[in-house]
């Protein structure tokens, strides 16, 4: 099953820098930054980890002189430069992050860096539960080529009910010892580092780990270039090499069973359909048999907090939605008194996946009563993704918008069954939160 193993990582040399410059030199997901805030990034300085992963596209680019091969250069000019350094033994990282959440409630999620055997889906060791597209892909693997590098990691999950890898991993943490990395980005999150070298917890982990399935939570599109880099390493290799660092990839390791595991909504935000009225929406719902449709009083609707733990608390019981329409302040808990059984649902399609809110919304609501079919929910068309209660309640001002659905998030446990189904879940139906920063340490291949 998974093959983890520690990697000998570049990184900036910590060593010689205070905590305000590291903090200036990392960066979140390239998935997540908009054009201003590579702008941003650019400017706050010269080695940001921004212009490896996320390199500016110029006008003047071309085959020898482009985003990638500008991004191969300043890893190589910061390693000349003595800003970045390769660790001198093999070392497995452990990493916590420290964070609130929208009501307040402070979580430390733990886990570790380091690498993992790359597998076909097919062999089932690696998990997956979500659909790619091609383009981000091809954009990983030409930097991926050119950098030579995983400049970030999958976020992977594994099963360790017993804490067979967290005791001996995680013994710095309890016993208070000085992080190595400790710096607190803008958004608040706080973000330790501990490099373990230590052979024989590295032989613990590896071993606790041999017989389990690794879950990516996050990352599906580097993990599958990363099987596209090997694939093409492969086909120019003089001979066959199981060990080759290409045969491997970074990743961010944490117990499915930790605490700090947390999984947040994404609320929906419908917008732009022709004749939609509110009113009348309720209505049908309420006619199909599969749902339960109450106003939500005035008051919640004035107050997210109040609003956000009475979904979770019918949420207990039952799938549950918030729908709110802008203006005067209309709003609506739909509740599904249904069954596996209900007529949206796929013949084929796994329990598991049946069973997700957002299955029950997508095909339910969006695609058997508005038409916004799978196709529209991929492409966003009439569809919105807002990823705070707060970005969602501000969207019912835009004059486009013309239904919020607030949403309850995805339990772990449901993600672990659709994986372990062999299934995939809608598309934006798991949030991890925090993202994992760029520019902690990095992978060479």
């Amino acid at each position: 099953m998974a093959e983890i193993k520690p990697f000998r990582g570049i990184r900036y040399a910590w060593e010689d820098l205070d905590a305000s410059e590291l903090e200036d030199l990392v960066a979140p997901p390239y998935d997540v930054i908009s054009d201003d805030e590579q702008d941003e990034l650019y400017a706050r300085h010269r080695a940001n980890v921004v212009r490896l992963d996320l390199n500016r596209i110029k006008r003047s680019d071309n085959g020898e002189d482009n985003r990638y091969e500008r991004a191969r250069r300043h890893l190589f000019d910061w390693i000349a430069q003595g800003l970045v350094v390769v660790d001198r033994e093999p070392t497995i990282y452990v990493h916590e992050q420290q964070f609130e959440d929208e009501a307040g409630t402070t979580y430390a999620r733990r886990g570790f860096i380091s690498l993992v055997r790359l597998a076909d889906y097919d062999e089932r060791v690696v998990l997956p539960h979500e659909r790619t597209l091609r383009g981000p892909k091809k954009d990983r693997l030409e930097l991926m080529k050119a950098t030579e590098c995983n400049l970030s990691q999958i976020f992977f999950l594994y099963d360790d009910p017993d804490s067979a890898v967290d005791g001996s991993l995680y013994s710095p943490i309890e016993a208070g010892v000085e992080a190595t990395l400790d710096i607190t980005t803008e958004d608040g999150i706080r973000h330790r580092l501990w490099p373990i070298t230590d052979k024989e917890v590295q032989t613990t982990v590896m071993g606790a780990l041999k017989d389990s399935p690794l879950l990516i939570a996050d990352g599906h599109h580097r993990y599958e270039t990363a099987l596209a880099y090997r694939n093409f390493r492969r086909r120019i290799a003089d001979e066959p090499d199981e060990n080759a660092p290409y045969e491997f990839v970074m990743g961010f390791l944490v117990n499915i069973h930790d605490p700090g595991l947390q999984v947040f909504p994404t609320h929906r935000v419908v917008h732009s359909l022709d004749d939609f009225d509110f009113g009348v929406f309720l209505q049908d719902l309420d006619a199909t048999g599969h749902f339960s449709v109450e106003p939500i009083a005035d008051e919640l609707l004035k107050d997210l907090d109040a609003l956000r733990s009475e979904l979770g608390r019918l949420g207990e019981s039952a799938t549950s939605f918030a729908v709110v329409s802008p203006g005067a302040s209309r709003g609506a808990w739909v509740r599904f008194i249904g069954d596996g059984e209900a007529s949206f649902f796929d013949a084929d399609m796994p329990e598991s996946v049946r069973r997700l809110d957002v299955t029950i919304l997508h095909d339910g609501i969006f695609d058997s009563l508005l038409g916004i079919d799978r196709a529209a929910q991929r492409e966003m068309t009439n569809l919105a993704y807002i990823k705070s209660w707060g970005g969602a309640d501000k969207s019912l001002a835009s004059e486009d918008t013309q239904m919020v659905v607030f949403m309850n998030p995805t339990p772990v446990e449901q993600v672990n069954d659709v994986c372990l189904s062999g299934s995939k879940m809608p598309q934006k139906s798991t949030y991890f939160y925090p993202k994992i920063l760029s520019g902690l340490v990095w992978n060479p291949l």
